[in-house]
């Protein structure tokens, strides 16, 4: 039971239920998997992150960053009007005021006791209220359901940048509503609120027969709240060997012990500490038994963290111990030795006797699993991929025959750069992202126009123009899900299969298919016929009233243009972090990662479609292009009705 699967049948007599219910609950789902392949930008950023970058600023560069204090400026100025900060509106206009006058110790100041009045609050707390009792009043209304959004993502943010893992934030909404089942007479329980005193299966069945929405809901609440517990782990350190110490000293939070002398969980754990792997090694006819020692870790280290769930403490453990491992390789690895780890561990939950965990065996190297899965999963060469390769090949050509070598190579290095980035750490495909994006530039800027400010102008100009187009392709990929057979038996909808071939939906579905939306755009108010599902037609009267209102297109352009350069900031801002300092929020960096990626997948197919066409003057080129930014803004501004250009 997960997401849309969830049957409310069984909720339908009671008095809590609603259909607004069920749309907090789809939002839930929704936007908590927005959250998790990092699609909500820069509103991962909230009061609790600020601070503590103004904070980490100072010490570790003493405001050093003019672009960094403009841009904590920004950010400040947004959060101020979040109605469940209110209670700290005046400190934030104080720290405002001093971030604007540069007055850099007082803004310390007041940033850490600032800081820490807010690490006291539970905001996710104060948010569910304020939405709870919208769910009361069931009240279906438009203005309520962006309210219950708009509330649902400021408490999804909160307990991710408090130190939630996402995927346990995303599964808190289902868990809630989980019952039990009943197989060939025996019951399973799968709801995770029973009292610790209800014993036996009975007993518990027939509390989670009892339970109302408001009981579920008021477990929801407790869930919210972050309540951290300790957790032992153990990773073995393959190509070292150790002699029991007689101190438990913590080197990176870790502690060396060699586990066929010493175990740290105990002789009754079913995990074996010495990771064994020799039974794989069996299978081949070399194997020597007198060898087994050779397969077995002798020297594990033991990891110690708190955490607010499994998932969490497991990123806090293996952060931990990757710093260990990647120490003893700066210092004693060399060319044909290598300390590393095959992906096994084992641990438990502290002051728990059950319940521990662990790999049942080694993960190969993610390269060869990769290449195995390549290989044995080949991705077929259609016409438009060769045409796609054979046009940037032409474009190589034809720029070094013109004698643009410096052009012809910065493509090429971002070509390779890019490729390898995507297999990278967090922090490191933002660093080459970046560096993708600030070569791009380099042969894209007027020489007398910095990188950075041809960086924030130039692509936050590409999305303003490409903002217009944004609401028609939502409108259309929803239309394409909801046409989809898990939808066949949602009785909100009901589209014509005339409708959706007409648009191009069953073409779209095509492996490399272009589809023009001229159609789909011409006849996109008949969806309205064909549905009762208050998602889809907030989404399809949204759209329309896009394409039919120049103030609204006109301020959804400039929200997205001012989103984009504060993004393009604070990306900016973490990339100086990780080089000048080594510092940066890395429960941050996987949420601007694939902004950072867009924004240099952008300027490069920007790029080699300009010199597709023929032209090679790329400053000529996006000057022009900021022209038709400003251009369609004057057009917008207008009381003339602006007709978007679909082509034929």
């Amino acid at each position: 039971m997960r997401g849309g699967n969830l049957d409310w049948k069984r909720f339908e007599a009671d008095s809590f239920y609603s259909q607004m219910l069920t749309y907090w609950y789809d939002e839930w789902n929704s936007i908590s998997e927005e959250v998790k392949n990092g699609m909500i930008g820069i509103d991962i950023v909230n009061v609790r992150v600020v601070l503590l970058d103004i904070i980490n600023e100072y010490e570790l560069n003493q405001f050093e960053s003019e672009n960094n204090r403009k841009v904590y400026i920004k950010l400040i100025d947004t959060l101020i009007s979040k109605k469940y900060i209110s209670f700290f509106r005046e400190e934030l206009l104080i720290l405002k005021e001093k971030l604007e006058k540069k007055e850099k110790t007082a803004v310390y100041v007041i940033s850490k006791e600032l800081s820490s009045l807010i690490s006291k609050q539970s905001f996710a707390h104060i948010l569910f209220d304020e939405l709870y009792s919208i769910l009361e009043k069931k009240s279906f209304q438009k203005k309520d359901r962006l309210k219950v959004k708009e509330f649902t993502k400021e408490i999804i943010v909160e307990l991710v940048t408090s130190g939630m893992d996402v995927e346990d934030v995303k599964n808190i909404s289902s868990e809630v509503f989980e019952s039990y089942s009943i197989h060939e007479g025996k019951i399973y329980i799968r709801y995770k609120g029973i009292p610790e005193d209800l014993q036996t299966e009975v007993e518990k069945k027939a509390y989670i027969d009892s339970l109302s929405i408001q009981h579920r809901l008021d477990f929801f609440r407790k869930q919210i709240l972050s309540e951290e517990n300790e957790y032992i782990f153990i990773y073995p350190i393959w190509g070292m060997v150790t002699i029991p110490k007689s101190n438990d000293t913590s080197i990176f939070g870790c502690q060396l012990y060699r586990p066929d002398v010493e175990k740290m969980l105990g002789e009754d754990v079913h995990f074996d500490e010495t990771f064994d792997t020799s039974y794989i090694e069996e299978q081949s006819k070399e194997f020597d038994p007198n060898d087994r020692y050779k397969y077995q870790s002798r020297c594990n280290a033991k990891v110690l963290v708190t955490g607010t769930s499994f998932n969490s403490a497991t990123k806090i453990a293996e952060s931990k111990f990757l710093n260990l491992l990647n120490s003893l390789n700066f210092y004693y690895g060399h060319k044909y030795h290598e300390f590393f780890w095959d992906g096994q561990y084992r641990g438990k939950k502290v002051d728990e006797e059950n319940g521990s965990f662990g790999t049942l065996f080694g993960s190969r190297d993610d390269k060869q699993i990769r290449r195995n899965i390549s290989r044995s999963n080949p991705i077929f060469l259609s016409d438009k991929k060769y045409e796609n390769i054979k046009k940037i090949s032409k474009v190589i050509q034809e720029l070094e025959k013109r004698e643009l070598f410096y052009e012809a190579n910065t493509i090429l290095s971002v070509f390779d750069i890019m490729s390898k980035a995507q297999w990278q750490n967090q922090e490191n495909k933002l660093l080459n992202y970046w560096i993708a994006v600030e070569s791009l530039a380099n042969i894209s800027k007027k020489d007398s126009e910095s990188k950075f400010t041809f960086i924030k102008e130039t692509i936050s100009n590409m999305f303003f123009l490409w903002e217009q187009y944004r609401p028609l392709r939502n409108l259309f990929r929803l239309t394409d899900i909801y046409s989809r057979s898990f939808y066949e038996k949602d009785n909100t909808i009901n589209i014509p299969g005339d409708f959706l071939k007409s648009v191009g939906i069953f073409t779209s579905r095509s492996e490399d298919a272009v589809v023009h939306l001229k159609n789909f755009y011409d006849r996109m108010e008949e969806l309205k016929e064909y549905t009762t599902k208050e998602k889809f037609l907030d989404e399809i009267e949204d759209t329309i009233t896009f394409y039919k209102n120049n103030k609204e297109a006109l301020k959804q352009l400039r929200e997205k243009r001012s989103e984009v350069k504060l993004t393009v900031d604070y990306i900016y801002k973490c990339r100086n972090q990780i080089v000048h300092n080594g510092y940066v929020d890395k429960n941050l960096v996987p949420y601007l990662v694939n902004f950072a990626e867009a924004y240099a997948n952008t300027l490069m197919n920007r790029i080699l479609e300009v010199y597709s066409n023929g032209q090679y003057n790329l400053q000529i080129y996006f000057i022009k292009e900021m022209y038709e930014g400003n251009l369609l803004e004057k057009k917008l501004s207008s009381n003339i009705p602006f007709k978007i250009d679909l082509g034929d």
